[in-house]
């Protein structure tokens, strides 16, 4: 095939083999192949089991050999068709003389197209006659006459058929009428039985047509080995669809008859042969939209496209696409002149950027995070940032009815601040893509704790003095302490609104112990939690040290032991007193007597030796 420009009237020149000359001679009966008849029996062999027949109603009337076919004023014929003689089979044929003689005889002849049986000395009836190409499944024809000629066309040319008559007069069963020979050939074709009916034939758009009252359905060959396709509407019509890169260039076609000779059509395949159904647009998938287009490689062709969104009117561009759209788009292919000569429609373009957030790293507080992102898509990474339909979506779980979130876009990604949650606390947080507020792409977690918050005090405390000087702290757990770490502390201040602290204690457990304190003095004491990086508002209580109980209890034994040790000297002084008195009565008594006795005084007694 030769590269051409595009004509507007298409021509067909015709190559052939050089003419012959071809005698026909009748062909030797064999009876190690030829066509046997079957056996006599009621059925008709059309109807037989053992043979495959396909059978048509012959009319009583011979058809005409000329026929009425297309115009081949596009055809350049140069052959000479061969000289041919026609051989004719005289077959004798008898009434039933004896049971082994036929009643009918026949012949065949080479016609154009086929071939011509004729049936002689035949007595009324109904008549079969099964004729085939050598070697391939048979087919029967039918007819109930008895003189008549019967031609049988549409036949392979130069292709050697077997045939055979039965007869059967409705009584006696089949009966095979006789015949010199059992096998034909049949003549040569030549380029004038052949038509070309591309521009009138609606059987296979787009491809190359030709008809002929010859079978040629395995005579068509071409250089690409591309097979012939019979016409459902004419049997006489067989087509070849040219290569997608035949067009815009010259197919020719070889026809050939078994083993006569060979002729070829040549046809100028112009661009109306292009079927918009073989072309297949590719849609990349990218912005800006591209739809690369394979358009035959011997055609000087372009396409430009026109899209639609589905449901909308207006129209764009490729380059005015924006992605996650379904679009309707038309190509337009033009020639060098760039005159659109036809059109691809229902080409369905949709660009997924299937868009990729790359995390940042977040910032929190006690009770916000921000999140930041940058978007990233290879095909479409030219207009993101133009595209102002693009939209985030961030949300964090556990949700709170006071959260509040603000998204900002910028033209590598985006930022959101989530405010309004709880100080060390757990948080999923989820940024989602979306596209004229439709959720597109795929989403990106956060999985992010707040900072520490400030504690919740402490509940109310619990104030004992184990001792009259000491004082004794306790307190249960904060409901919430919002941090790492859990540390009571405990301050001493001296009572009333002093400042001054006087001890001061911290501890895992909420349970301290003041001693050594003053009595009778009012202290106060405050508790807060401590999480390791804010403290709690304190929770304070004032409490009274007692009495020094040993410093009485001392003061009382002193005073006791006073007390004895005065009534111990009273009653000494006493006794003493009353001796002395007892003691001068006695001087008295005596003076008065003048009696002396020596008598020991009372209570007195003498040791005795022992």
């Amino acid at each position: 095939m030769t590269d051409s420009t595009l004509p507007s009237v298409s021509s067909q020149s015709v190559m052939s083999s050089p003419p012959r000359t071809t005698a026909v001679t009748p062909v030797v009966p064999s009876t190690s192949s030829a066509l046997k008849p079957p056996h006599t029996s009621p059925t008709l062999a059309s109807h037989s089991s053992s043979q495959a027949f396909t059978s048509t109603t012959v009319s009583d009337s011979s058809p005409s050999l000329s026929t009425t076919s297309p115009s081949t004023s596009n055809l350049t014929q140069n052959q000479t068709s061969p000289a041919v003689t026609t051989p004719t089979t005289t077959v004798n044929a008898s009434n039933k003389a004896s049971p082994d003689t036929p009643l009918c005889s026949y012949t065949v002849t080479p016609i154009k197209f086929g071939l011509q049986i004729d049936i002689t000395s035949s007595p009324p009836g109904l008549y079969t006659i099964n004729i085939n190409e050598v070697g391939q499944q048979e087919t029967g024809k039918t007819f109930n006459n008895q003189t008549s000629s019967r031609n049988i066309t549409h036949l392979k040319p130069c292709t050697e058929y077997e045939h055979y008559v039965m007869f059967n007069d409705g009584t006696d069963g089949q009966t095979p009428c006789s015949s010199t020979e059992h096998k034909t050939r049949t003549f040569n074709m030549n380029q004038t039985d052949i038509k070309d009916v591309s521009n009138t034939s609606p059987c296979v758009p787009g491809s190359v047509c030709y008809w002929s009252e010859w079978d040629i359905s395995s005579s068509m060959s071409t250089s690409d080995h591309i097979t012939a396709q019979s016409c459902t509407s004419d049997s006489k019509i067989f087509c070849i669809k040219p290569a997608f890169n035949d067009i815009c260039s010259d197919l020719t076609t070889t026809f050939t008859s078994g083993n006569c000779s060979s002729f070829r059509l040549t046809k100028n395949i112009t661009v109306g042969f292009l079927n918009p159904s073989d072309i297949r647009p590719a849609v990349q998938s990218k912005l800006p939209a591209e739809i690369d287009t394979t358009l035959p490689s011997q055609c000087h062709l372009t396409t430009d496209y026109t899209c639609q969104e589905n449901g909308m009117e207006k129209i764009k561009e490729l380059s005015e696409l924006e992605p996650f759209i379904d679009y309707s788009c038309i190509g337009h292919i033009k020639d060098m002149n760039n005159d659109t000569i036809m059109n691809k429609t229902n080409i369905h373009v949709r660009i997924n950027c299937d868009l990729q957030i790359s995390k940042n790293e977040p910032s929190v507080t006690d009770a916000s995070i921000h999140l930041s992102w940058t978007t990233t898509r290879t095909n479409c990474r030219e207009v993101l940032p133009t595209l102002s339909n693009l939209s985030y979506d961030c949300s964090c779980s556990p949700a709170h009815n006071k959260s509040k979130v603000s998204v900002f876009k910028d033209p590598p990604g985006g930022s959101c601040e989530i405010n309004g949650l709880e100080p060390y606390s757990d948080y999923t947080c989820t940024v989602q893509p979306k596209y004229n507020n439709k959720t597109e792409g795929t989403s990106a977690v956060f999985r992010q704790k707040t900072a520490p918050g400030k504690p919740d005090k402490v509940p109310p405390l619990s104030l004992f003095t184990p001792e009259n000087n000491e004082i004794k702290v306790t307190c249960d757990r904060p409901k919430d302490f919002r941090g790492p770490d859990m540390t009571f502390r405990a301050r001493l201040y001296a009572g009333g609104d002093s400042q001054e602290l006087l001890k001061e204690e911290a501890k895992n457990k909420c349970e301290f112990e003041f001693k050594d304190l003053s009595y009778l003095t009012t202290y106060r004491v405050e508790v807060t939690v401590f999480n390791g990086k804010h403290e709690s508002d304190p929770v304070m209580e004032h409490v009274n040290t007692k009495y020094n109980d040993k410093v009485f209890i001392g003061v009382l034994v002193f005073f006791i032991i006073l007390i004895i040790t005065a009534v111990v000297v009273c009653r000494i002084y006493v006794l003493k007193r009353r001796k002395s008195r007892n003691d001068v009565n006695e001087d008295m008594m005596l003076e008065s007597t003048a009696i002396y006795v020596n008598v020991p005084p009372p209570g007195w007694r003498r040791n005795e030796a022992h």
